[in-house]
């Protein structure tokens, strides 16, 4: 039992268990960063269309709708009745000084 058997043409049933690790090991090694590639090339074609569709739905008029209001938040500008329109700023500064 302790004398391995050979027979002509058979190769020994030796393996290797360090040979067999490490090709196990470095096999998985390649997996795991195929994956984590595969996943990154994902997400940015999914934020790419994303970007996309919410700028195809809406996301314009949501810019454009916040732009006006900031600039009437943040400008000066005369009514048709005869007021006048001042920066949100300055219309808290007069507040303040009023109220002291």
């Amino acid at each position: 039992m302790g004398e391995a058997q050979t027979h002509p043409g058979v190769e020994p049933e030796d393996i290797n268990t360090g040979t067999l690790f490490r090709v196990i090991g470095v096999s998985a090694i390649v997996v795991v960063i195929l994956v984590a590639i595969g996943v990154n090339m994902s997400m940015r074609k999914f934020k790419e269309v994303q970007l996309e569709v919410t700028e195809l739905t809406g996301y314009p008029e949501l810019h454009e709708t916040e732009m006006m209001g900031a600039s009437k938040l943040s400008g000066y500008e005369a009514q048709v009745d005869g007021t006048y329109r001042i920066p949100i700023e300055r219309a808290m500064e007069l507040e303040v000084r009023d109220a002291q």
